[in-house]
C-alpha cells in the first residue's frame, strides 16, 4: 500500500488504495452506482445536464462512477421519456464529451445498459411498444400485461445488448455493466417466481441463467475480450417466496463460471419489493453487508473477480470496514455522493466534518423521479443543476456589503452560508437556542434522526465561511434597523394552524370546535403537548407528518386513529419508497385508519365526521385529545414592517409560502446568490440542450 500522502489515506487506507477492474484501474475504493436521474426527456440522448452532473463528481474525488441504466431496444420503455437510449450511434459522440470530462478528473465511468422488460409502460413513448417478460403476467411496476417474449425476440436483445456495448466502448467508456437485477428482464428470466417457461430457459438454475449468459457472450462478441464487462445482481428478491441469498449464489457461480465477467455488483430487491432498492431512512445502515460478504466469498471460490456492495452505507468508516474485512472491493455511496460531490475528496483531505450528509429522505432524489421529474437533491440545491450552480459558478462579489439573514431555519441557513461563500459579511439571528427550525421537529419523528444533519451540517459550512450566528436573538424590526444592513433576508418560517381547512372543502375556513384546548396541532405535539389515552388526527398532508406523529404517539402508549380525506393513508409516500415499510410499522403497532373522510364539528363528546364523496356524517366519539395534521400561515410580519425602511429584503422558505425543506434551501441559494429577476428560472428543456 502506498505510503499516504493525506490524512484520509491514513485514517481510510483500503478506502484508498487503487483496485483492478477488468481492464483498467481505479484510484479508490469509492463508486457511485447506477442511479435513474430523469435527465434525457425527449430525444434520449446524453446531454449537458448528464455531463456537468457527472464531471461534478469526478472532481470531486470519486474512484467509479456508473450511468443510469441504458435502454438497449425500442421495447425497453421505461416509465416515461426520461431514460437514455443507449442503442442510438447519434449518442457516441455526445458521450464521448461525457467520459472525456471525467476522465479529465481522473474517475473513470462504466455505461449500465439495460432492458426494462415487464417494468415499462407500453405508453410511454409518443407510440404504443410491446413489454417483454419470460412470461405472460402483470408487470410489477404498472399493473399491464406484457408478452411471454420468444427466442427469436431474445436473440435479438442479446445482439442489441452487443450492439449498445460496442458504442459504449467507441464512446470512451471503462466497461459495461449489464443490470441483471431489480426485476428487469434478465433478472426475471432469473427468478423462480416469474420466470415460468417450460423449455430450456425455465425450470432449473441452469436454465434461468441460460439467457443472461448468451447476452454476456453477445457483448463479449461485439465489444471484445479486452473490455470490462460486469454485472449487477439482486442477492435477494426481498419478496415472498423470492430468491433469497443461498439460491442467489448458487446462480451467480454459474455466471462467474463463464470467464467471462469481469465484476459482480450486488444488491437487492424487485419492483414487488421497490424500497428494497434504494432504502428510506427507515433501513439500518450496512443491512446487505452480511450477505455481500457470503457472495463475495463465493465469487472468490470460482474466480477472484472483484464485488461492489450497495445498502444504505453512509460514512467512510464504514466503507472502509468492509473493504479492510474483504467484504466488498468497492462500496457504492450514491446518494451520499448526490448530496455531496466533494464527499471522496473531503473524507481524503480530512476534512471529513464538512462533508453534507444525506438524510435518506428519498424527496429529491428518486421522489421526483417517481413524477417523472429530473432528479435534484433536499440539501443540495445544485444536484443535477450543475451546469447552473456547479461549484464552477461561483462567482465572489467585488464589494462586499452586510447582510442580516432572520431564522436559523434551513432557508436562512442556505442564504447565509451562500451568501458568505461569496464574499459577503453575513450575520444571522435565530430566536431559539439552536438552529434548524422546522427540521428539528422532522428529526424527532421515528427514525428520521438524520434530519438533524440539514442543521448541523450547514453550521459547520456557516461557521467555516465567518457567518456571525447569534442565537437567543428576537429579531425585532428596531434591532434590525439599528443594525442598518445592506440586504435583509427572512425566513422565520410558517405557524401550523388547527382551523380544519382541507382543500376537499375550500369554502369551510374554520370548522367548529377546532378552536378547543384539545385540538392541537403537529408541532404542539412533537414539542411535547399532553394529549390523552385515545387520539384522533386528521391528515390533510398525506405523508409521513401525520404518519410519524401517530407512530410516536403509538409508541408513548396512546390509542391512536386516523382520519384522512385521501383514498388511502399517506398516499404521497408512494413517491419517497417510504410507504410499505412505514405501513409495517404503524399497522403492527395497532394504528387504525378511515379514507375518504373529514371532520365536520367537534364537540365535547367526540367528533362529527363525514364522507367527502356521499356527504353523510358519521360520529366519533370517546376520543381524549384531536391532532390536525393541516396546512400553516406565514410568519412574515417583520417583512412587511421592515418593506417600508429597506429595498433589499427578500423572503425565503415557509415564510414566502409553506412548502418543503427542499424549496426552502434552494430557495436560500437563489438569494445568496442574488438571483432576483427571470435570470433565476430554469426554462423546460434549458439543462438538456447539447452544446457540443
Amino acid at each position: 500500500m502506498a505510503e499516504a500522502t493525506y490524512p484520509g489515506e491514513q485514517q481510510y487506507p483500503h478506502l484508498f488504495s487503487p483496485l483492478q477492474i477488468g481492464s483498467f484501474s481505479v484510484r479508490n475504493r469509492i463508486m457511485q452506482s447506477a442511479h435513474y436521474k430523469g435527465f434525457h426527456i425527449g430525444n434520449g440522448l446524453t446531454n449537458n445536464r448528464d455531463i456537468y452532473y457527472q464531471a461534478e463528481r469526478a472532481k470531486g474525488g470519486i474512484g467509479l462512477m456508473v450511468t443510469g441504466a441504458r435502454h438497449v431496444h425500442p421495447t425497453s420503455t421505461g416509465p416515461g421519456r426520461m431514460g437514455s437510449r443507449g442503442h442510438r450511434k447519434e449518442i457516441i459522440e455526445r458521450d464521448k464529451a461525457m467520459t472525456d470530462a471525467v476522465h479529465e478528473h481522473g474517475a473513470r465511468i462504466i455505461a449500465q445498459l439495460i432492458h426494462f422488460g415487464p417494468q415499462g409502460r407500453s405508453g410511454a413513448n409518443d407510440d404504443f411498444r410491446i413489454l417483454w417478460a419470460p412470461s405472460a403476467m402483470k408487470s410489477p411496476a404498472y399493473n399491464e400485461w406484457v408478452k411471454e417474449i420468444e427466442k427469436h425476440e431474445m436473440d435479438e436483445v442479446s445482439e442489441y445488448f452487443g450492439i449498445t456495448a460496442e458504442y459504449s466502448r467507441q464512446s470512451g467508456f471503462d466497461g459495461v455493466e449489464l443490470h441483471y437485477a431489480h426485476g428487469y428482464l434478465h433478472q426475471q428470466f432469473m427468478s423462480f417466481v416469474y420466470n415460468k417457461r417450460k423449455d430450456e430457459y425455465g425450470g432449473s438454475l441452469e436454465n434461468i441463467v441460460r439467457f443472461p449468459i448468451e447476452t454476456i457472450a453477445a457483448v463479449r462478441k461485439k465489444a471484445g475480450d479486452d473490455f470490462t464487462v460486469g454485472i449487477r445482481i439482486s442477492m435477494d428478491e426481498c419478496t415472498v417466496n423470492g430468491m433469497e441469498i443461498d439460491t442467489a449464489i448458487e446462480m451467480v457461480k454459474l455466471l462467474v463460471a463463464t470467464n467471462q465477467v469481469d465484476y459482480v455488483s450486488a444488491t437487492a430487491g424487485t419492483y414487488a419489493s421497490h424500497a428494497d432498492q434504494i432504502p428510506p431512512s427507515d433501513y439500518e445502515e450496512n443491512w446487505l453487508v452480511e450477505r455481500g460478504t457470503r457472495l463475495r466469498q463465493a465469487i472468490k471460490s470460482v474466480r477472484d473477480i472483484p464485488m461492489f456492495i450497495v445498502g444504505h452505507i453512509g460514512s467512510g468508516e464504514a466503507a472502509e470496514k468492509i473493504v479492510a474485512e474483504d467484504r466488498a472491493d468497492m462500496v457504492a455511496m450514491t446518494r451520499t455522493q448526490i448530496a455531496d460531490p466533494e464527499f471522496a475528496n473531503k473524507l481524503r483531505e480530512g476534512r471529513g466534518d464538512e462533508i453534507i450528509n444525506c438524510i435518506r429522505c428519498n424527496q429529491a432524489c428518486i421522489g421526483r423521479v417517481m413524477q417523472s421529474n429530473g432528479m435534484n437533491c433536499v440539501v443540495n440545491p445544485a444536484a443535477g443543476r450543475e451546469q447552473r450552480f456547479g461549484k464552477h459558478t461561483w462567482d465572489l462579489v467585488e464589494q462586499p456589503r452586510h447582510w442580516v439573514v432572520v431564522g436559523g431555519g434551513p432557508g436562512g441557513m442556505s442564504a447565509a452560508d451562500t451568501l458568505a461563500i461569496r464574499g459577503h459579511k453575513v450575520t444571522l439571528l435565530e430566536k431559539d437556542g439552536k438552529l434548524g427550525g422546522a427540521s428539528r421537529l422532522a428529526a424527532s419523528l421515528p427514525r428520521r434522526e438524520k434530519f438533524n444533519f440539514i442543521a448541523d451540517d450547514l453550521e459547520v459550512q456557516m461557521k467555516k465561511h465567518g457567518v456571525d450566528i447569534r442565537l437567543n436573538t428576537d429579531a425585532n424590526a428596531a434591532i434590525i434597523r439599528e443594525m442598518d444592513p445592506d440586504g435583509i433576508v427572512i425566513a422565520t418560517g410558517a405557524i401550523a394552524v388547527k382551523n380544519g381547512f382541507t382543500s376537499v372543502r375550500p369554502a369551510v375556513d374554520q370548522v367548529p370546535g377546532t378552536e378547543r384546548d384539545d385540538v392541537f396541532t403537529v408541532p404542539d405535539v412533537l414539542r411535547g403537548a399532553k394529549l390523552g389515552k385515545r387520539v384522533l388526527i386528521f391528515d390533510e398532508h398525506g405523508g409521513r407528518y401525520a404518519l410519524g406523529t401517530a407512530e410516536k404517539l403509538l409508541d408513548e402508549g396512546h390509542e391512536v386513529h386516523i382520519v384522512t380525506r385521501f383514498m388511502q393513508l399517506a398516499p404521497n409516500m408512494i413517491f419517497t419508497l417510504d410507504l410499505g415499510v412505514n405501513y409495517q410499522y404503524v399497522f403492527n403497532k395497532g394504528l387504525t385508519f378511515t379514507p375518504n373522510s373529514w371532520v365536520r364539528a367537534i364537540d365535547d363528546g367526540g367528533a362529527t365526521v363525514f364522507n367527502i364523496f356521499t356527504d353523510k356524517d358519521f360520529r366519533m366519539d370517546g376520543y381524549d385529545g384531536y391532532i390536525i395534521a393541516g396546512g400553516a400561515k406565514v410568519n412574515d410580519d417583520i417583512y412587511h414592517e421592515l418593506k417600508r425602511d429597506f429595498d433589499n429584503i427578500h423572503r425565503v422558505g415557509d415564510c414566502l409560502a409553506p412548502r418543503t425543506t427542499e424549496n426552502a434551501i434552494y430557495e436560500g441559494m437563489l438569494v445568496g446568490r442574488e438571483l432576483f429577476d427571470d435570470s433565476k428560472y430554469i426554462e423546460p428543456g434549458e439543462l438538456e440542450e447539447w452544446d457540443g
